[in-house]
């Protein structure tokens, strides 16, 4: 499968550099920064490391949203919702 140029299968991300915790698989709240966020994913920068297929929550201004991540690079990680997010409430 080839992609057209232009073509993109996600849909487009907004920057929100905004605090939030992530909940890991053992339960430990991990300080971290979201940098963007789509209704589907997001991308995250943790100081600790996230694992490849984790189910994990992340809290933002009280409010948790479950997902799991995807793809880890150096600090940063980028994952799923396993619901879909308005992303203009963040």
């Amino acid at each position: 499968m080839v992609r057209t140029p232009g073509e993109s299968k996600r849909e487009p991300r907004v920057d929100v550099r905004k605090s939030a915790t992530v909940i890991n698989s053992d339960g430990a709240e991990i300080p971290a920064t979201i940098l963007d966020i789509s209704s589907n994913g997001f991308r995250i920068e943790v100081d600790d490391q996230l694992r490849i297929g984790e189910f994990v929550g992340i809290r933002v201004d009280g409010d948790r949203m479950e997902a799991q991540i995807r793809w880890v690079l150096g600090k940063e990680a980028g994952g799923t919702f396993l619901a879909r997010v308005d992303s203009s409430t963040l």
